[in-house]
């Protein structure tokens, strides 16, 4: 038995969209449980801001920019955690685009900017991720989706469409690629207390809680737990799942 199956010591993570809200907690998630971790977005000064809180509570964290929105990001990315990490173990997908449009009101531009960000990024730094992880004898995909991929919100509708697609293709990794012991799993998660949810006014923040049985929004670092777990020997034989942590509304708008 692992003493402590939720330990990432010597392992190494990146994580997109690090810069703040999810992204941010969850990579102090994944540091405090001993892995190294890669703190990436688009803005570097926002990145090291980040890397420079972990280290100084004595966790291991690097700034790296990269925009998964642009292919040449991903690549550099990648060499980058060839050259100086010799692979990769984790990887957490989480970088994202929220238009607020309605969907008749989303032109051609902005449905291509969305896709390469929320999808194709997603795939394609996965592509990469999983011949990283190969020579280590496997890794961990997490892609962070949306209760919105199961309850679509109006004003959200190109926004839950992807959030959906992540759930197919975090199935379609974890299938080709379980032989390799590379795991795929997705997070789902509810409202959780981030600047996206301080576009709720108080009383939608009431009517949500209403609706949640724990009565309560959820905080960043609960879905970095979640990510943990999927992430550790804890998860192990967790592949190709979908986790909603959203304080069981999806069942109450059932």
């Amino acid at each position: 038995m692992n003493p402590n199956p939720f330990s990432l010591a010597g392992k190494v993570a990146l994580v997109t969209g690090s810069s703040q809200g999810i992204g941010a907690a969850t990579a102090r998630v994944l540091a405090q449980a001993g892995a190294h971790v890669i703190v990436s977005s688009r803005k570097a000064d926002d990145c090291e801001c980040v890397a420079e809180s972990l280290r100084g509570e004595g966790l291991s964290a690097e700034a790296r920019t990269c925009h998964i929105g642009k292919l040449d990001d991903i690549a550099a990315m990648a060499a980058h955690l060839q050259a100086t990490h010799g692979g990769l173990d984790i990887l957490v997908n989480n970088a994202v685009l929220s238009p607020w449009r309605r969907i008749e009101d989303i032109d051609h531009a902005l449905f291509a900017k969305t896709v390469d960000v929320n999808l194709r990024g997603y795939w394609f730094l996965s592509v990469e991720a999983v011949k990283l992880m190969k020579p280590r004898g496997g890794g961990s995909i997490v892609n962070i989706s949306s209760l919105s991929a199961w309850h679509p919100e109006k004003m959200l509708g190109l926004y839950a469409t992807l959030k959906t697609a992540l759930i197919g293709m975090s199935r379609a990794f974890a299938l080709e690629y379980g032989e390799f012991g590379i795991r795929a799993n997705t997070v789902l998660p509810g409202v959780i207390e981030t600047k996206l949810a301080e576009a709720f006014d108080a009383a939608a923040t009431e009517r949500i809680v209403s609706k949640t049985p724990v009565h309560r929004v959820g905080q960043p670092e609960e879905i970095g737990y979640a990510v943990l777990y999927l992430s550790s020997p804890a998860g192990a034989f967790v592949s190709g799942a979908s986790l909603a942590v959203d304080g069981g509304m999806s069942i109450s708008m059932i």
